[in-house]
């Protein structure tokens, strides 16, 4: 006997690709707007949900060519190929309409990781730039196939239910056996909540505050003693000092050893707002005296592949060949020789910051309290990010990421005993 109903395979693979695409279509319309961090995780999760739909499709493809199934309903030769035409074609949607997301992806020009859910990586697709129109001028004509495509199915199977009071449906809806209409319904509003998920998701706040979010790659900059062409930002404030004790006055210069637990951060604006992020390596040389500032002198060098925003599609962009490049210019390196006393605790350090093969001068300051052979240093700077090429293309201007680039440092550091 030929088999009445669908396998439990094939329904659930039919379900999970249809609310997936409707969720997937309702988010593309979403993908428009100012750049912001909301736009930045849709874009990510729409191409999550496209290999995911693509990965299915496939299955599906497969239970289609090798599981049994019902036989196809009877009715005037017309009908039965526009529903074969209407099936076939939702299999070039499924597949299609991925496979040219993914070509995008993989000949963008501004190279954006993708990590499906933001954890599994998922590779570029070895083909070059001239792929890129043809693909977005594909990609753009699956969506709207598939929304007449999923038009057709619909009016098809309610009037095979009830025009022509044949049992499609039940085939087809887990659980409608002999409950076609409840089913019907019930499915119809799970298929108008994936649409409304997908525009909701991630909504852009910028749309009503007029100033989206933070989001891709931002620039950020060198270590602990980070950099400033322009006014220091204000240093954080530190306890007074204690007072010092006579045989600490004259103190000679001393390599000082950073301690571990320090921290160097960043934080740069995507349309006006802050993007938080730190380096997670760096070492410093330090050669200092209070009583000998000209003889100081300051060597910090960054790891650059250790930056880290809590986005790792993010992180990945920013050692990307658009931000810092780090397969080219694997380290940030500030040096100072020229160290100021400003009064009290403050001080001054100009000098060099090399990043991304473009050296220029830099300011930082700090607050420095020693307590016998230990100090403790915490201090502010502020770079301009375009002066290092950090940000290339679209990435470039400064209406969407700000020129201007914040740090903060604080670290403990000791040295050799008198």
């Amino acid at each position: 006997m030929p088999a009445q109903r669908y396998s439990y395979a094939a329904i659930t693979l039919h379900w999970l690709i249809a609310l997936l695409l409707a969720f997937q279509i309702a988010l593309g319309w979403a993908l428009e707007g100012n750049n912001s961090p909301e736009l930045f995780a849709r874009y990510q999760l729409h191409k999550s949900v496209g290999i995911t739909i693509l990965l299915l499709s496939l299955a599906r493809l497969a239970v289609r060519l090798f599981a049994p199934r019902p036989p196809a309903s009877d009715g005037p030769a017309w009908t039965r190929m526009l529903a074969g035409i209407v099936h076939w074609l939702f299999y070039l949607v499924m597949i299609l309409g991925p496979i040219t997301g993914w070509l995008l992806v993989s000949t963008a020009r501004v190279e954006v990781p993708t990590l499906l859910y933001g954890g599994v990586p998922w590779p570029y697709l070895p083909v070059g730039r001239a792929w890129h129109e043809p693909a977005e001028a594909i990609h753009g004509a699956m969506a709207w196939l598939a929304i007449g495509l999923f038009l057709l199915h619909i009016a098809g199977a309610l009037r095979h239910q009830w025009v022509l009071g044949k049992p499609e449906l039940q085939r087809m809806i887990p659980f409608a056996r002999g409950r076609a209409v409840g089913a019907g319904i019930g499915t119809l509003a799970l298929v108008i909540g994936a649409m409304v998920a997908g525009k909701a998701v991630y909504p852009d706040k910028g749309h009503a505050v007029e100033k989206p979010v933070a989001a891709p790659p931002v620039a950020a900059a060198p270590a602990k003693p980070a950099v400033a062409e322009e006014t220091p930002v204000a240093e954080p404030e530190v306890a007074e000092p204690q007072k010092e004790k006579p045989e600490d006055r004259a103190q000679p210069l001393a390599e000082w050893a950073v301690a571990s637990g320090g921290r160097l951060g960043f934080t740069a604006r995507w349309n006006g707002e802050a993007v938080n992020g730190g380096f997670g390596r760096w070492r410093a040389a330090i050669r200092f005296s209070p009583d000998d500032l000209a003889g100081s002198t300051i060597r910090v060098t960054v790891d650059l592949a250790s930056a880290d925003t809590g986005d790792d599609q993010r992180d990945d962009s920013l050692r990307g060949s658009d931000f810092f490049d780090t397969g080219a210019h694997p380290d940030a390196v500030f040096t100072a020789r020229d160290i100021r006393h400003l009064g009290g605790d403050r001080y001054e350090a100009r000098g060099t910051l090399a990043l991304r093969g473009t050296a220029r001068p830099a300011t930082l300051r700090f607050t420095l309290r020693i307590e016998g052979d230990r100090a403790r240093v915490a201090g502010t700077a502020r770079i301009d990010r375009t002066a290092f090429g950090v940000g290339q293309g679209e990435w470039a201007a400064t209406d969407a990421i700000a020129a201007n680039v914040d740090i903060d440092f604080s670290f403990s550091a000791t040295r050799p005993a008198a």
